[in-house]
């Protein structure tokens, strides 16, 4: 009898596991276009330059301007993003990322990115590609293939 209640209770948990990555690409993915438009909006309201720079090995971005790094709006610490040293974001790698051949883009006072280009991040099987359109600005999350 124990041995079937731990089957029933392993064939309802090792899905839920699995399914894990594809929840934590999707909110890792919405916190990174979430993130690049407040700095797309940062550099509009404060009319100076602010960049967003990836580094896709480390699974880490940062926000900064001129004078440095931003602070987080909500933490007030430094704007540093690093999905490597938080839990429930241990199955999310950032597989990719390219404005005009770099690692970062930097948006002007009118809100207008430097180079269009994309961040790509993988859970699981589930990949999501967040989008910056070269000309407006337009930050969009999808699924490649869907």
């Amino acid at each position: 009898m124990v041995v079937v209640i731990l089957a029933i209770a392993g064939a309802m948990v090792v899905p839920v596991m699995s399914g894990m990555g594809t929840v934590e690409a999707m909110s890792a993915a919405r916190i990174i276009a979430t993130d690049v438009e407040y700095a797309q909006n940062v550099a509009i309201t404060s009319q100076t330059p602010v960049t967003v720079q990836f580094d896709a090995g480390a699974e880490s971005y940062q926000v900064s301007n001129a004078s440095g790094l931003l602070k987080h709006p909500m933490t007030n610490s430094d704007y540093l993003v690093s999905f490597r040293s938080r839990d429930e974001f241990e199955r999310v790698d950032v597989v990719s990322v390219s404005f005009g051949g770099t690692q970062a883009v930097t948006f002007d006072e009118l809100g207008s990115p430097d180079n269009g280009g994309f961040v790509t991040v993988q859970g699981g099987a589930e990949v999501y590609r967040i989008d910056v359109s070269s000309v407006t600005g337009t930050i969009t999350v999808t699924r490649p293939g869907s």
